[in-house]
């Protein structure tokens, strides 16, 4: 009995340690298939981001030999891949170890950077400024509101002589408590810059090619149908009723923005943005948007790009859609 007792523990003993064995050998295996799998997921990730950072190098690179037309589109494409590319590192961060998240995120500041230089270079805004304040009275009479250097200079005289002003098309500079308007004669395929605006209600009954909206304080702007792009900076708590093709809003806070927007908005440096959908009218609004090539059928005034928010599964914290007791349904 008691070899047979023995020899039963003996092969107890072996299958248990054979057992063993093959468990450790497929700890290991998987052990080894995780390692593989991570390896080329990480390569696969590397070889993407770079691929993608090559393309939209390139497109960048391509941009001084554009037509002039063309260059809002093309800068309207960067800065979508820089945007997917963004989400594209957001959505790996879970593999990716934090040096090589840090340098993604270093390579992908420095295409925003590169390309906001570059388009500020081809593409530059038109602003209101002076190059020696101290020497130029800034005070505009209060019947000089459209201001139109390019036929004539502040007082009336050449416009050669008004050398510390640059030529713009049209808009209101340094204005406030004011109500301000201008029609589609003077807005058609016009670049519009509003500057320094403080309580006012601007209305742009017409069809402008670009908009500039920088520093405004508590003011109402209401625009028709902008055939290419608005940009808006340093704005605070104010209300925008704009439609465009694209959207880009820098450096402003607590603003509600009714939007028509057929390409994309783009936000950086904002904070409390509240977004609802466009709904200002006047007499042949519809005829301004099909003569500035702005589909009114199409509005995509939810896709809200955040450039400071990278997380591609939660919601930015930086805007949200306007409640709907809070919209206002009719402008006076």
């Amino acid at each position: 009995m008691d070899l047979i007792s023995d020899g039963v523990e003996k092969i107890t003993s072996m299958k248990s340690r054979e057992i063993e064995r093959k468990l450790n050998l497929q700890k290991k295996q998987e052990t080894k298939k995780s390692v593989m799998a991570e390896n080329e997921q990480l390569d696969f990730f590397e070889n993407t981001f770079n691929e993608k950072h090559r393309f939209i190098d390139s497109l960048i690179r391509k941009s001084p030999m554009l037509p002039k037309d063309e260059l809002p589109e093309h800068f309207n494409l960067i800065s979508k891949e820089i945007l997917l590319l963004q989400k594209y590192v957001a959505a790996s961060n879970l593999f990716i170890h934090n040096y090589l998240l840090q340098k993604c995120q270093n390579t992908i500041q420095e295409l925003s950077n590169a390309s906001t230089d570059l388009e500020n270079q081809l593409l530059p805004k038109k602003k209101f400024s002076f190059r020696n304040k101290s020497k130029v009275n800034i005070e505009r009479p209060n019947s000089v509101d459209l201001v139109d250097f390019g036929r004539k200079g502040l007082n009336g005289g050449p416009c050669e002589k008004q050398k510390s002003i640059p030529i713009i098309e049209c808009g209101f500079y340094n204005k406030s408590d004011e109500v301000l308007r201008l029609d589609k004669n003077k807005l058609f395929k016009q670049d519009v810059s509003l500057e320094q605006l403080t309580n006012c209600k601007v209305y742009l009954e017409g069809m402008p090619s670009t908009l500039h909206l920088n520093y405004l304080k508590d003011c109402q702007i209401f625009s028709g149908p902008v055939s290419t792009s608005i940009f808006a900076e340093n704005c605070h708590n104010c209300t925008f009723i704009i439609a465009c093709q694209q959207l880009r809003l820098h450096a402003s806070k607590h603003i509600n923005i009714y939007l028509h927007v057929t390409s994309r908005a783009i936000m950086e440096d904002c904070f409390d943005i509240a977004i609802a959908p466009y709904n200002w009218t006047y007499p042949n609004i519809n005829k301004d948007f099909v003569e500035a090539g702005l589909n009114k059928q199409v509005n995509n005034w939810r896709n809200i790009d955040d450039f400071n928010w990278l997380n591609a599964e939660r919601h930015s914290p930086h805007w949200r859609e306007m409640e709907e007791e809070m919209r206002v349904e009719e402008w006076i």
